[in-house]
Protein backbone atom coordinates (compact mmCIF):
# COMPACT_ATOMS: atom_id res chain seq x y z
CA UNK A 1 0.00 0.00 0.00
CA UNK A 2 1.44 3.72 -0.73
CA UNK A 3 0.68 4.81 2.82
CA UNK A 4 2.54 1.62 4.42
CA UNK A 5 6.12 3.15 3.63
CA UNK A 6 4.88 6.32 4.61
CA UNK A 7 3.55 4.96 8.09
CA UNK A 8 6.76 2.81 8.65
CA UNK A 9 8.98 5.93 8.00
CA UNK A 10 7.28 7.96 10.93
CA UNK A 11 7.43 4.74 12.99
CA UNK A 12 10.89 4.62 12.81
CA UNK A 13 10.78 8.44 13.85
CA UNK A 14 8.14 8.59 16.01
CA UNK A 15 8.30 10.68 19.17
CA UNK A 16 6.29 13.07 21.25
CA UNK A 17 6.67 16.33 19.60
CA UNK A 18 9.79 14.88 17.93
CA UNK A 19 11.25 13.56 20.75
CA UNK A 20 14.16 10.71 21.00
CA UNK A 21 15.26 10.74 17.41
CA UNK A 22 18.83 10.53 18.77
CA UNK A 23 17.63 6.99 19.82
CA UNK A 24 17.05 5.86 16.27
CA UNK A 25 20.08 4.50 14.69
CA UNK A 26 21.42 5.17 11.75
CA UNK A 27 21.40 1.72 10.82
CA UNK A 28 17.34 2.46 11.24
CA UNK A 29 17.28 5.49 9.63
CA UNK A 30 18.96 3.42 6.39
CA UNK A 31 16.33 0.74 6.93
CA UNK A 32 13.99 2.93 6.60
CA UNK A 33 14.76 4.32 3.44
CA UNK A 34 15.20 1.15 1.93
CA UNK A 35 12.12 -0.40 3.56
CA UNK A 36 9.47 -1.84 0.64
CA UNK A 37 6.37 -4.03 1.05
CA UNK A 38 8.17 -6.55 3.53
CA UNK A 39 6.85 -5.68 6.45
CA UNK A 40 7.17 -5.13 10.11
CA UNK A 41 9.97 -7.97 10.21
CA UNK A 42 11.89 -5.62 8.54
CA UNK A 43 12.67 -3.17 10.85
CA UNK A 44 12.01 -4.59 14.23
CA UNK A 45 11.50 -2.22 16.94
CA UNK A 46 13.87 -1.92 19.25
CA UNK A 47 14.97 -1.18 23.26
CA UNK A 48 16.18 2.52 23.66
CA UNK A 49 19.47 2.55 25.86
CA UNK A 50 19.36 4.70 28.85
CA UNK A 51 20.88 8.26 28.62
CA UNK A 52 21.88 7.32 32.29
CA UNK A 53 23.09 4.57 34.31
CA UNK A 54 20.19 2.05 36.24
CA UNK A 55 21.31 3.62 39.72
CA UNK A 56 21.64 7.37 38.81
CA UNK A 57 18.43 8.30 39.44
CA UNK A 58 18.73 6.77 42.87
CA UNK A 59 17.87 7.58 46.08
CA UNK A 60 14.59 8.45 44.08
CA UNK A 61 13.62 5.68 41.84
CA UNK A 62 15.70 2.84 42.86
CA UNK A 63 18.11 0.56 40.58
CA UNK A 64 15.75 -2.55 40.99
CA UNK A 65 13.10 -0.64 39.68
CA UNK A 66 14.85 0.85 36.53
CA UNK A 67 16.28 -2.42 35.52
CA UNK A 68 12.78 -4.15 35.31
CA UNK A 69 10.74 -1.43 34.22
CA UNK A 70 13.48 -0.74 31.73
CA UNK A 71 14.83 -4.56 30.74
CA UNK A 72 10.94 -6.09 31.08
CA UNK A 73 8.42 -4.02 31.07
CA UNK A 74 9.28 -1.77 27.80
CA UNK A 75 11.18 -4.45 26.40
CA UNK A 76 7.76 -6.61 26.53
CA UNK A 77 6.09 -3.44 24.69
CA UNK A 78 9.03 -3.74 21.75
CA UNK A 79 8.50 -7.37 21.49
CA UNK A 80 4.91 -7.42 20.98
CA UNK A 81 5.53 -4.53 18.47
CA UNK A 82 7.71 -7.04 16.56
CA UNK A 83 5.07 -9.58 16.66
CA UNK A 84 2.59 -8.04 15.10
CA UNK A 85 1.93 -8.40 11.45
CA UNK A 86 1.98 -5.31 8.75
CA UNK A 87 -1.82 -6.65 7.70
CA UNK A 88 -2.76 -5.59 11.12
CA UNK A 89 -1.06 -2.41 10.79
CA UNK A 90 -2.17 -0.68 7.14
CA UNK A 91 -3.51 2.40 8.42
CA UNK A 92 -1.58 5.94 8.90
CA UNK A 93 0.41 6.95 12.21
CA UNK A 94 -2.45 10.27 12.85
CA UNK A 95 -4.69 6.95 13.44
CA UNK A 96 -2.95 6.38 16.50
CA UNK A 97 -1.62 9.80 17.68
CA UNK A 98 -4.93 11.24 16.93
CA UNK A 99 -7.70 8.15 17.73
CA UNK A 100 -8.77 8.28 14.72
CA UNK A 101 -10.64 5.23 12.97
CA UNK A 102 -9.86 3.05 15.87
CA UNK A 103 -12.29 0.13 15.76
CA UNK A 104 -11.88 -1.55 19.93
CA UNK A 105 -13.51 -4.67 18.43
CA UNK A 106 -10.40 -4.93 16.11
CA UNK A 107 -7.42 -7.51 17.77
CA UNK A 108 -4.93 -5.92 16.20
CA UNK A 109 -5.21 -2.57 16.26
CA UNK A 110 -5.72 -2.70 19.92
CA UNK A 111 -3.00 -4.55 20.58
CA UNK A 112 -0.98 -2.02 18.29
CA UNK A 113 -2.54 0.77 20.58
CA UNK A 114 -1.63 -0.64 23.90
CA UNK A 115 1.75 -1.66 22.63
CA UNK A 116 3.25 1.08 20.45
CA UNK A 117 1.79 3.57 22.86
CA UNK A 118 3.67 1.73 25.76
CA UNK A 119 6.95 2.06 23.65
CA UNK A 120 6.42 5.16 22.15
CA UNK A 121 5.31 6.90 26.09
CA UNK A 122 8.22 4.93 27.86
CA UNK A 123 10.81 6.28 25.14
CA UNK A 124 10.18 9.98 25.99
CA UNK A 125 9.58 8.62 29.62
CA UNK A 126 13.42 7.88 30.10
CA UNK A 127 14.64 11.08 28.18
CA UNK A 128 12.60 13.27 30.66
CA UNK A 129 14.08 11.59 34.08
CA UNK A 130 17.89 12.88 34.66
CA UNK A 131 20.31 12.38 37.67
CA UNK A 132 20.04 14.33 40.89
CA UNK A 133 21.68 12.49 43.96
CA UNK A 134 22.95 15.73 45.62
CA UNK A 135 19.45 16.58 45.85
CA UNK A 136 19.52 20.10 44.13
CA UNK A 137 16.47 22.49 43.92
CA UNK A 138 14.80 21.66 40.26
CA UNK A 139 12.93 23.97 38.78
CA UNK A 140 11.54 24.90 35.58
CA UNK A 141 13.38 27.68 33.73
CA UNK A 142 13.23 29.90 30.60
CA UNK A 143 10.17 30.18 28.24
CA UNK A 144 8.19 26.91 29.94
CA UNK A 145 8.97 28.27 33.47
CA UNK A 146 7.18 31.73 32.39
CA UNK A 147 4.45 29.93 30.34
CA UNK A 148 3.41 27.62 33.99
CA UNK A 149 3.56 30.90 35.66
CA UNK A 150 0.93 32.39 33.42
CA UNK A 151 -1.06 29.46 33.16
CA UNK A 152 -1.14 27.80 36.73
CA UNK A 153 -0.50 31.01 38.60
CA UNK A 154 2.81 29.58 40.00
CA UNK A 155 5.08 27.03 39.93
CA UNK A 156 4.19 25.52 42.99
CA UNK A 157 0.63 25.37 41.98
CA UNK A 158 1.43 23.91 39.25
CA UNK A 159 3.32 21.04 41.26
CA UNK A 160 0.46 20.81 43.86
CA UNK A 161 -2.20 20.21 41.07
CA UNK A 162 -0.03 17.63 38.84
CA UNK A 163 0.96 15.97 42.05
CA UNK A 164 -2.59 16.00 43.17
CA UNK A 165 -4.07 14.55 39.52
CA UNK A 166 -1.23 11.84 39.20
CA UNK A 167 -2.11 10.48 42.65
CA UNK A 168 -5.47 10.27 42.25
CA UNK A 169 -5.65 9.02 38.90
CA UNK A 170 -7.55 5.29 38.94
CA UNK A 171 -5.81 2.50 38.05
CA UNK A 172 -2.56 2.66 35.46
CA UNK A 173 -1.73 5.37 33.64
CA UNK A 174 0.50 8.55 32.66
CA UNK A 175 -0.06 11.92 33.81
CA UNK A 176 0.94 14.79 31.64
CA UNK A 177 1.92 18.33 30.86
CA UNK A 178 1.02 19.35 27.50
CA UNK A 179 0.15 22.51 25.47
CA UNK A 180 -3.02 22.41 23.65
CA UNK A 181 -4.03 25.02 21.49
CA UNK A 182 -0.95 27.41 23.31
CA UNK A 183 -2.15 26.75 26.64
CA UNK A 184 -0.28 24.40 29.12
CA UNK A 185 -2.52 21.76 30.92
CA UNK A 186 -2.35 19.04 33.08
CA UNK A 187 -4.16 15.51 31.43
CA UNK A 188 -4.14 11.78 32.41
CA UNK A 189 -4.01 8.70 30.75
CA UNK A 190 -5.26 5.55 31.15
CA UNK A 191 -2.88 2.56 30.10
CA UNK A 192 0.08 3.06 27.49
CA UNK A 193 -2.67 5.90 25.76
CA UNK A 194 -0.91 9.22 25.74
CA UNK A 195 -2.58 12.42 24.70
CA UNK A 196 -2.53 12.32 21.12
CA UNK A 197 -4.88 9.64 21.23
CA UNK A 198 -7.62 11.49 22.86
CA UNK A 199 -11.15 11.19 21.09
CA UNK A 200 -11.32 14.59 22.02
CA UNK A 201 -8.66 15.81 19.54
CA UNK A 202 -10.17 17.88 16.94
CA UNK A 203 -8.36 18.43 13.45
CA UNK A 204 -7.99 21.96 14.90
CA UNK A 205 -6.19 21.14 17.77
CA UNK A 206 -2.09 21.46 18.60
CA UNK A 207 -1.05 19.38 21.13
CA UNK A 208 2.33 18.86 22.33
CA UNK A 209 3.61 17.06 25.27
CA UNK A 210 5.70 18.88 27.43
CA UNK A 211 6.42 16.33 30.90
CA UNK A 212 5.50 13.26 30.86
CA UNK A 213 5.06 10.90 34.30
CA UNK A 214 4.22 7.10 34.67
CA UNK A 215 2.09 5.95 37.23
CA UNK A 216 1.83 2.51 36.75
CA UNK A 217 2.54 0.36 40.12
CA UNK A 218 5.38 -1.03 37.97
CA UNK A 219 7.43 2.26 37.96
CA UNK A 220 7.50 2.63 42.12
CA UNK A 221 6.23 -0.66 43.49
CA UNK A 222 9.27 -1.99 45.21
CA UNK A 223 10.76 1.22 46.54
CA UNK A 224 7.24 2.57 47.49
CA UNK A 225 4.39 -0.12 47.74
CA UNK A 226 1.37 1.61 47.31
CA UNK A 227 2.61 4.80 48.66
CA UNK A 228 1.90 6.93 44.93
CA UNK A 229 2.13 9.88 46.01
CA UNK A 230 5.66 9.32 48.29
CA UNK A 231 6.86 8.26 44.85
CA UNK A 232 5.63 11.68 42.78
CA UNK A 233 7.23 13.58 45.51
CA UNK A 234 10.50 12.33 44.96
CA UNK A 235 9.88 11.83 41.05
CA UNK A 236 10.17 16.16 41.26
CA UNK A 237 13.79 15.59 42.43
CA UNK A 238 14.62 13.35 38.65
CA UNK A 239 12.46 15.61 36.40
CA UNK A 240 14.39 16.64 33.68
CA UNK A 241 13.09 20.16 32.83
CA UNK A 242 16.15 21.25 30.86
CA UNK A 243 14.20 18.22 28.27
CA UNK A 244 10.95 19.49 29.08
CA UNK A 245 12.20 22.88 27.75
CA UNK A 246 13.64 21.26 24.36
CA UNK A 247 10.04 19.89 23.92
CA UNK A 248 8.03 23.54 24.99
CA UNK A 249 10.34 25.04 22.25
CA UNK A 250 10.14 22.41 19.58
CA UNK A 251 8.08 23.79 16.88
Amino acid sequence: MSDRRDFFKKIGLIGLSGIATKLVSNEQLQALETLGQEGISSLPFTLPALPYAYNALEPFIDEQTMIIHHTKHHQAYVNKCNEIKSTDMDYQVDDITKCRQFDPTSKGKSILRNNLGGHVNHTLFWTLLKPNKDAKLNLPSGKLAEAINKDFKSFDEFKKLFSEKATKHFGSGWCWLVLRNNTLVIETTENQENPFMRASVVDNDTVKVVLALDVWEHAYYLKYQNKRADYIANWWNVANWEKAEELFNAK
